[in-house]
């Protein structure tokens, strides 16, 4: 039961990335490139940890394939809307930028060096 609870954590993250990468609403798409990637990394971080945590005796492998396929859509979808954002969000200045980014991508790096560790 816990591992069917994991499941579908990695789903939902891997699914919040696809629809950041295709949506085309203001609400669910990204609105930098720093944001798509930045998405794109906390997906591929919820996957190595909960591949790595997870009770995964108790659900068939292939459902494994469910997250990993969204999230192949969500890098493609990626690809194809990286030329039209721009690089830093407009509406936000640089050093809240870099207030926000540097810490994020801190925590991302220690919690899968703790995990790979």
């Amino acid at each position: 039961m816990i591992a069917l609870i994991w499941l579908v954590l990695a789903t939902a993250f891997m699914g919040a990335f696809a629809a950041s990468a295709s949506s085309r609403s203001w609400l669910f798409s990204a609105k930098s490139r720093l944001s798509l990637a930045l998405a794109g990394l906390d997906a591929a971080v919820t996957l190595v940890v909960l591949h790595a945590f997870g009770p995964w005796n108790d659900v068939s492998p292939l459902w494994w394939l469910v997250p990993v396929t969204i999230g192949a859509f969500g890098v493609g979808a990626a690809v194809m809307t990286w030329p039209n954002l721009p690089t830093l969000r407009p509406d936000r200045p640089v050093w809240l930028t870099i207030v926000f980014g540097v810490p994020h991508l801190t925590l991302l790096f220690g919690i899968l060096g703790a995990t790979l560790a």
